[in-house]
């Protein structure tokens, strides 16, 4: 959290912002990373205040996520690590706590429709064997706003606990341009 702080406190000091009143435009989310590799397609969720918007499919509308409910998943994902350390001994290694989360998540009720399960699908397109004969990597990209800073610790964590997924971490300025897709916010 440091490091966004100085980050977010750095770009407010340096910026030249001059606030704009946009109107939102209803274009349908187009999401690209120039530069990446052709097979990686980006997840974008946005940390906003007390909201995290995961924009999985394109077009569609996004996920939303609140605090209160990430804190949720939270307090579930602790439980079931302690439920792990009841079945798999008491000091698991990072393999064999993820491979007991990835047999829990689907079949754990109160995590259905979570930003976990959400993101524990995206894991498993990764690695099942239609997404590697298509060579398509889903990757998600955290887009924090200093208003959202708590929000992405939560979803961090998550991610974190529940996949081997890399993420890429961006901190945003609210009056700034989202480089990645043809919609302003």
């Amino acid at each position: 959290m440091g490091v966004l702080a100085f980050l977010a406190i750095t770009f407010l000091l340096f910026a030249n912002i001059t606030p704009a009143v946009r109107q939102q435009e209803e274009t349908p989310l187009e999401v690209r990373w120039v530069g990446a590799p052709e097979y990686v397609r980006p997840i974008l969720a946005e940390a906003k205040g007390a909201t995290l918007l995961l924009h999985e499919k394109q077009g569609g509308a996004p996920l939303t996520f609140t605090r209160e409910a990430l804190h949720k998943e939270v307090s579930v994902v602790k439980d079931l690590i302690v439920s792990a350390a009841g079945t798999l001994g008491p000091i698991p290694n990072r393999t064999q706590l993820w491979v007991y989360l990835k047999g829990i998540i689907p079949n754990e009720r109160r995590l259905h429709g979570s930003f976990t399960a959400s993101m524990h699908w995206v894991e498993l397109n990764n690695l099942n064997g239609r997404s590697r004969e298509e060579r398509v990597e889903r990757y998600p990209i955290l887009l924090v706003y200093p208003d959202g800073v708590e929000t992405y610790e939560l979803a961090s964590y998550l991610l974190e606990m529940t996949t081997r997924l890399s993420m890429g971490v961006e901190p945003m300025l609210p009056e700034w341009e989202l480089p990645y897709r043809n919609l302003k916010p």
